[in-house]
């Protein structure tokens, strides 16, 4: 998903694959709930009404995102409520798909596309590709790269330059 969608969405994928990274770089102006803040989960989690008066000054059509939408999934009938009342876009990043289909909500079927963020192969890390640390970790490097240029250079390019 390069470019953001006109319409609501969840971004699904593994932790740490640059979910949120990619929602702030791309919705700038939107408002951005983070739902590990712990205090305003709390709140949510108590009063899920709270959400929507939130939301109560957002225009009609400007994006929200809601990063780790997964920790309370009974928002959803609020993001729902808000999609189809106030034509708010969502952008919903979160990393457990499993989780959010396991309880049943409502996953907005027709109001949100599904989307999943992979984690970056071997040959796209190049030599900044790690075996220990994907075989340890589930990750495939350790960090993010420090140059672009080495970034993109191919894994044999790696070998043959050791």
């Amino acid at each position: 998903m390069t470019r953001s969608p006109g319409q609501s969405s969840f971004l699904l994928g593994v932790r740490g694959v640059g979910k949120s990274t990619w929602a702030q770089a791309k919705f700038p102006d939107a408002a951005h709930i983070n739902l590990l803040d712990e205090g305003r989960y709390q709140d949510y989690f108590a009063d899920p009404s709270l959400f929507a008066a939130d939301l109560q000054f957002v225009p009609p059509g400007v994006s929200v995102v809601v990063d780790e939408i997964q920790r309370l999934p009974n928002l959803l009938n609020e993001v729902r409520r808000l999609i189809e009342g106030r034509r708010l876009n969502f952008a919903l990043p979160g990393s457990s798909a499993r989780k959010l289909k396991a309880t049943g909500v409502n996953l907005l079927a027709g109001r949100a596309l599904h989307k999943t963020m992979q984690s970056l192969t071997p040959a796209e890390l190049g030599c900044d590709f790690d075996l220990d640390s994907a075989l340890t970790t589930g990750s495939p490097w350790t960090g993010l790269p420090t140059n672009g240029a080495h970034f993109l250079k191919t894994t044999s390019d790696c070998i043959s330059a050791r």
